[in-house]
C-alpha cells in the first residue's frame, strides 16, 4: 500500500504540496553529461578574448587519458584573418558563422602522475598516419597552423622550468585528489611559478551530493552509495573512494576568494555547472546549487613576475615537498600544410570554385562545402576570406550572405551538359522489374526466398573503433562519472572514474 503524506523536512516556506514517499531515491541525469559540460566551460574561456594569444599554449595538470588534449590538438578549420596588407578591407569578408570562436592552438602541455593514463593521451594526440589523409572515404580538416603537444609525467609539486609562462593553465577535478601534504603546493606552484595568464579549476560540490537521496535517507543508505571520508577528518561521505575532501559552496568560495588575494589575481568566474535534468521532488534545486564548482582565476599586471616567483619559491620551500623531476614521455609535431599563408591570385581561386561547381553539376553550393574540398582551402593559403572574395569579385560567381549559411552561386547555372556514358543506350528501353544478368523476355518473379536486404545478423550496423563506455557502476552515486579528469589512487586525470558525470 502507498502512503503519501507531506514530507516534513521541507521548508515550511515553500509549498511543496503532497509527494510519495514511496518514490525511491530521486533521478538525477545531465545533458549535456557533466564532463561534457564541465569541458564546455573551459573551451567557452579559452576563446573569451584575444583567440590567437589567450590560447595559444594550454597546460592541462591532471590530464589523464588526455580528453581535452585530444580536443585542443584539433586544427582550426581555417586560419585567424589575415592582415590589411594581405587582403585589404579584409571586415568586409569576415566570415564568423556562428558566435563560436576557433582556438588556434599551437603549444598543447600535459601532465600527470600515471603512465598507463598517458599512454591513451599520446596515442590520441598524436598527429595522423599519412596515408588516411589520402582516403577518400574519410574526412579530415586540412591543418594550417603548426602544433607542439608534450606529454610530461611528474607531480604538480615538482618544478618544471618548461611550464612557466604558459598562457592558461587548466587543472579540473584533480584538486580534490591531492593528499594533504600537496594540496598547500597547487597555488603556489601553479599561480606563483607558472603565472599564467589564466587558471581554470573545477572540482565537486559536496553541497549538491544531497541532490542523489531523499532528505530523510539514513546514512547507511548513504553509505551504500558514496564513500565515506577516507581520511577521517570529516563525517562526510564522498562520490569517489580516491577524494581526499569535497568542498560545500562556502568552503569553495572562502579558498577561491584567499587563493586570489594571496597570489594577486581577480576572480574572472566563481560559479558551477551542472543543474539536473528532473527537478527534486523536495524543491531543493536552488539550495543545493551546482553539480561541479568552477573557477577561472585571471592574472593582475600589479604584482611583478618576479614577486610572485620570489614569494612562491619561498612557500614551496617551507612545503619541503620532494618528488621526482618530469619526463617527457612522448612530444609530437603536427605540421602546417606547405600552401599555408601563401594563397593564389583570386582569378584563379575564383576559376577554381567555377571548375569544381561545374563538375558536381551545382549551380549553389554552401560556402564551407566549398572550403573543405582541400584543393580550394589549399589555394586560398589557409584564409577563409580568400575564397569570399574571390567569388566576391568574380564576374562568374555570387556571394550569397543569408543569415544561417553563406553560399556561392554560379552566374547563369550550370553551362557544360552532362556527358552521357553510354550514348547507344538508353533507360526508356528496360523493362519494368528488370534486373541485371536476367533476360529481359523472361517474367520477373519476385521470389521471397531471395532477399537483399542486409538486416539480421549482419544488418546492425556498428561503430567500430568508437570509445563507448560503459555506464554500469557499482554505487548509484556514481553512474555520471566515467569520463572526465578525475583520478584513482595514484592518477590525478584517470579519465575512467566511476562517477566522472558528477
Amino acid at each position: 500500500m502507498t502512503t503519501t503524506t507531506t514530507i516534513v523536512e521541507l521548508d515550511e516556506d515553500v509549498d511543496h504540496g503532497e509527494i510519495d514517499l514511496d518514490i525511491g531515491d530521486p533521478i538525477v541525469t545531465f545533458y549535456p553529461p557533466l564532463h561534457l559540460q564541465r569541458r564546455i566551460w573551459i573551451l567557452d574561456l579559452l576563446r573569451k578574448e584575444n583567440i590567437v594569444e589567450a590560447s595559444i599554449s594550454v597546460l592541462d595538470v591532471g590530464c589523464g587519458e588526455g580528453q581535452l588534449l585530444s580536443v585542443l590538438a584539433q586544427p582550426a578549420p581555417w586560419l585567424a584573418p589575415p592582415s590589411s596588407t594581405i587582403l585589404p578591407s579584409v571586415d568586409d569578408c569576415t566570415y564568423k558563422p556562428s558566435d563560436v570562436e576557433n582556438l588556434h592552438m599551437r603549444r598543447v602541455t600535459g601532465l600527470d602522475i600515471s603512465a598507463s593514463d598517458l599512454a591513451f593521451a599520446i596515442k590520441d594526440t598524436q598527429p595522423p598516419d599519412p596515408a588516411s589523409q589520402q582516403d577518400p572515404y574519410s574526412l579530415r580538416v586540412t591543418r594550417f597552423e603548426d602544433l607542439s603537444v608534450r606529454i610530461f609525467k611528474g607531480g604538480l609539486q615538482t618544478l618544471n622550468e618548461e611550464f612557466v609562462g604558459v598562457e592558461c593553465i587548466v587543472c579540473t577535478e584533480v584538486i580534490e585528489h591531492l593528499p594533504p601534504d600537496i594540496l598547500p603546493a597547487l597555488a603556489p606552484m601553479l599561480l606563483g611559478m607558472y603565472n599564467p595568464r589564466r587558471l581554470l579549476i573545477t572540482t565537486p560540490s559536496y553541497t549538491f551530493n544531497a541532490r542523489f537521496t531523499r532528505p530523510s535517507a539514513p546514512r547507511s543508505q548513504r553509505e551504500r552509495q558514496g564513500f565515506p571520508d577516507p581520511t577521517g577528518r570529516t563525517d562526510r561521505i564522498f562520490r569517489h573512494h580516491d577524494h581526499k575532501f569535497e568542498w560545500t559552496i562556502d568552503e569553495f568560495h572562502a579558498w577561491c576568494r584567499e587563493t586570489a588575494e594571496e597570489w594577486d589575481y581577480e576572480l574572472e568566474e566563481m560559479d558551477g555547472v551542472g543543474r539536473a535534468i528532473q527537478d527534486d521532488p523536495w524543491g531543493r534545486d536552488k539550495e543545493l546549487g551546482d553539480a561541479t564548482f568552477v573557477v577561472s582565476f585571471l592574472r593582475k599586471e600589479s604584482t611583478s613576475t618576479e614577486q610572485r616567483t620570489e614569494k612562491a619559491r619561498a612557500v614551496l620551500a617551507n612545503l619541503n615537498l620532494s618528488g621526482d623531476a618530469h619526463e617527457l614521455l612522448a612530444e609530437h609535431h603536427h605540421t602546417a600544410h606547405k600552401s599555408s599563408r601563401q594563397p593564389a591570385p583570386l582569378p584563379e581561386i575564383a576559376e577554381k570554385i567555377q571548375a569544381k561547381m561545374e563538375e558536381q553539376r551545382e549551380a549553389i553550393l554552401p560556402l564551407e562545402q566549398l572550403w573543405f574540398d582541400p584543393t580550394i582551402s589549399t589555394l586560398c593559403g589557409g584564409w577563409i576570406e580568400m575564397l569570399i572574395r574571390a567569388a566576391d569579385e568574380s564576374d562568374g560567381l555570387n556571394l550569397l550572405r543569408a543569415p544561417k549559411e553563406w553560399s556561392i552561386e554560379l552566374v547563369g547555372g550550370v553551362k557544360q551538359p552532362q556527358e552521357e556514358l553510354w550514348p547507344d543506350t538508353s533507360l526508356d528501353l528496360i523493362p519494368d522489374g528488370w534486373i541485371p544478368g536476367q533476360d529481359p523476355d523472361e517474367a520477373y518473379e519476385d521470389d521471397d526466398s531471395s532477399s537483399l536486404s542486409t538486416t539480421g545478423a549482419d544488418g546492425d550496423v556498428s561503430w567500430n573503433g568508437s570509445q563507448l563506455e560503459d555506464d554500469t557502476q557499482e554505487h548509484p552515486w556514481h553512474k555520471e562519472d566515467h569520463d572526465n579528469g578525475w583520478s584513482e589512487a595514484g592518477s590525478w586525470g584517470r579519465e575512467e572514474q566511476p562517477y566522472d558525470h558528477v
